[in-house]
């Protein structure tokens, strides 16, 4: 994270957007300021006959005045200097998951110059590049831009809603952040790449009129100078949308647990036997997957074993190594708020302490039914 002293200054109506990371100051070396005007007074002495005579100084206004020699004018307006500079803050990809909203990616504009400047923003999805190791494989839109109006450094929604940046001082940054909505179709080791490209702009016009430089030779006036990498008052950085989300798969098997002639040993799937269902729940994906539930509509040949397990109730949870719970299925309401009950020939299973298999864990699930 890139620390920076941030304010906010209201200048001629205008609102005046300074940046703020942990309150430290980040100087950007911008020389005199633009419009500054420049004297400088040429003093001659000399002598004659041996007789040191009065001095004459050249005028700094250009205007000579009788005895003080033949002033000329050498004041001149310091020009305007445009420079920007535009960082990705974190270093790394932004971690964002399937389905999220206003996912944040922030940058950090600088105006380098030696004059106020505005900034026109923008954001674009970047095709097929690699960042941080990883190449871009997805697109996501649309993508928002805001700068950070209220200069907490971070994305407010309701709050940072500008999209340009009407007046930066020289010598100050503002922090801009692209938003987007994550698809609930997005998947594991997908890569987003976008960049924010930040323009010169007139002070004041929220960034709708861009700068543009003086032509020809210096003239009297406050000229234009594109003093930034390129040449062309456009300055950009990308950073990256990296999706990681749960990845589950599920399994179900059956095993004999006893029947009525052979009981638990070798025993028969006949009618009358109790049969054991475990349905295990995977999770091969880079973070935990919370608010595990299960539904199982039985077979019209079979019958819900009830009180089957410790402490007589029907289903038994285990997730990765912790202990067993477990839970009554009750027939039609879940009387006692468990989590478990029975519609007709549907076990759910949604337990109040919700299920959370996290990356690598399984959850295991098993009830027992008879064969009719």
């Amino acid at each position: 994270m890139i620390s920076v002293k941030k304010q906010l200054k209201a200048v001629a109506g205008t609102m005046l957007l300074l940046s703020s990371f942990a309150g430290v100051q980040a100087a950007y070396a911008v020389g005199t300021a633009a419009n500054t005007t420049v004297n400088n007074r040429a003093t001659v002495s000399y002598s004659v006959s041996g007789t040191p005579q009065t001095p004459i100084e050249s005028s700094p206004a250009g205007n000579s005045t009788p005895g003080a020699g033949n002033g000329s004018s050498t004041a001149f307006v310091v020009d305007n200097r445009i420079d920007l500079t535009v960082t990705e803050v974190s270093g790394n990809a932004t971690v964002v998951t399937p389905g999220q909203s206003n996912a944040v990616l922030t940058y950090l504009v600088a105006n380098t110059g030696n004059a106020s400047q505005g900034l026109q923003l923008s954001a674009a999805n970047l095709a097929g590049t690699t960042l941080f190791g990883q190449v871009d494989n997805v697109d996501f839109a649309p993508l928002n831009v805001f700068a950070d109006s209220n200069a907490n450094g971070a994305y407010d929604a309701g709050v940072d809603t500008a999209a340009n940046v009407d007046t930066l001082i020289a010598d100050d940054d503002v922090a801009v952040f692209v938003v987007a909505n994550v698809p609930l179709s997005a998947t594991n080791a997908q890569f987003a790449n976008v960049r924010l490209q930040a323009r010169a702009a007139v002070p004041g016009t929220n960034g709708a009129t861009l700068a543009t430089e003086t032509a020809g030779a210096d003239t009297a006036g406050v000229d234009i100078v594109f003093g930034d990498a390129g040449r062309d008052a456009t300055e950009v950085a990308d950073d990256q949308y990296a999706v990681q989300s749960a990845a589950l798969s599920i399994t179900k098997t059956s095993t004999a647990i006893n029947d009525p002639f052979n009981g638990a040993t070798n025993p028969i799937a006949i009618p009358g036997a109790v049969v054991e269902y475990v349905v295990t729940i995977a999770n091969t994906g880079l973070v935990a997957a919370g608010g595990v539930s299960l539904s199982d509509t039985l077979d019209g040949n079979l019958t819900f074993a009830s009180a089957q397990y410790a402490g007589a109730t029907d289903v038994q949870i285990v997730v990765g190594g912790g202990p067993a719970t477990f839970c009554i299925a009750e027939a039609g309401v879940d009387t006692n708020g468990d989590g478990c009950n029975r519609t007709g020939a549907t076990l759910n299973v949604s337990p109040t302490a919700p299920i959370a298999v996290g990356p690598g864990q399984s959850a295991v699930v098993r009830f027992r039914v008879t064969i009719n």
